[in-house]
């Protein structure tokens, strides 16, 4: 009999030891019995702000919510820039979940895609530059698979051309730019989802939008109460984008645990880059790796190879199970065809084509670790 397969997120298995803590705050919220909003939201707020030492942290109902209020928001004056208008323009990358682009378009504005910069995640700021348009207003960055995008010289192009700069934080809570600050603390917002696959999850679906500005929080969480500035007083559109106060509890309970997750997350890469490190630089058309940038998060261990598929098959047959992020790019996508027109982006396409990600969430066991890397080098 063959040993069992290597889980790939095993939800049950990673919050085992936090149980008891989670039952608490579960008979907390039945006790006080506020189940949308109120305390518990509140509570984690600032818990979330004093982390990422930011002012303000809004909590919404979901990472793709959390992009969209914002993006309505935007188009306030909410004082910590311009507001933007129908119809403008919001570059961002090819490469992501689709809700990177979706909640743009469901906002009324237009998602323009830049391609990647040749062999990375994202692109660069020269390829934003290219991308440009007249009606360019926003860009939004994503700090795809945990991955700290430097973002001085997008920064710098944004601040030259009059755009505001967003970033998309789904997959990095807890990646670090290179002086130690936080994703999600250099654009005028940061948005966050707690999916539960997320380095920080919450047992069902969660998000918040944390900003360095006053004004700005104040739409946000206007927006997440359908536009409400007042009770039953109704400005501008927004929507049911609000945490719920359960989720909120349980996040509460798990933020604290992140740096250990995290550090966990960054021993495993460490040692996937260390023991596959001679293969790959022996055979780049068999195993490229990623970047082991400073301050990443590791939300996904994503590879390339030119055989992807005869990877895939092998460490499928070892009891290995693999993601492909993402299949298809976003301007290929027929829900997008609204985006820009037909665009032939080769480097996100080139990705699409050769990337595959490993297990490496925290709950896997030294054993379950040595054999993903021996089954990578047993692929051929």
């Amino acid at each position: 009999m063959g040993l069992p397969p290597v889980p790939f997120y095993d939800a049950a298995r990673a919050l085992l030891p936090y149980r008891e803590q989670l039952h608490a705050a579960l008979q907390r919220c039945l006790e006080h019995g506020t189940f949308v909003l109120g305390p518990e939201v509140q509570r984690f707020e600032q818990s979330l702000a004093n982390y990422l030492a930011i002012p303000h942290a809004v909590g919404v109902s979901s990472g793709t919510d959390a992009l969209l209020a914002t993006f309505l928001a935007l188009q306030t004056d909410h004082g910590a820039a311009a507001p933007l208008q129908p119809g403008d323009d919001v570059l961002t990358t090819p490469y992501s979940f689709i809700a990177s682009a979706t909640s743009v378009l469901r906002a009324g504005l237009r998602p323009v895609f830049a391609d990647l910069a040749p062999g990375q995640f994202h692109p660069s700021a020269e390829e934003f530059e290219r991308a440009w348009t007249p009606k360019t207003r926003a860009v939004l960055v994503v700090h795809l698979f945990g991955e700290p995008l430097d973002l001085a010289p997008i920064a710098a192009l944004c601040e030259a051309r009059g755009a505001v700069l967003v970033e998309d934080c789904a997959q990095s809570i807890g990646a670090q730019f290179a002086d130690g600050t936080h994703v999600s603390t250099q654009g005028i917002a940061g948005c966050f989802s707690f999916f539960p696959a997320k380095n920080l999850g919450a047992l069902g679906d969660g998000g918040a939008v944390v900003t360095r500005h006053d004004g700005l929080a104040a739409k946000l969480r206007e927006k997440r109460q359908h536009g409400q500035a007042k009770r039953y007083q109704f400005e501008t559109l927004g929507g049911n984008f609000r945490l719920d106060a359960l989720q909120a509890a349980f996040l509460g309970v798990l933020l604290p645990h992140l740096p250990s997750w995290l550090a966990d997350r960054r021993r495993r890469a460490h040692n996937y880059l260390t023991q596959l490190g001679d293969f790959a630089a022996k055979h780049p058309d068999r195993l490229q790796l990623p970047a082991d940038a400073p301050g990443h998060a590791w939300n996904q261990f994503v590879v390339r190879s030119n055989q992807r598929d005869q990877l895939q098959e092998a460490l499928k047959t070892a009891g290995i199970p693999t993601q492909i992020y993402y299949p298809s790019a976003l301007h290929q996508q027929g829900a997008l065809a609204a985006a820009q027109p037909p665009a032939h982006l080769p480097e996100a396409e080139r990705a699409c084509q050769h990337v595959l990600a490993l297990p490496i969430a925290p709950g896997l066991t030294a054993t379950e670790e040595q054999r993903v890397i021996d089954a990578v080098l047993a692929a051929w």
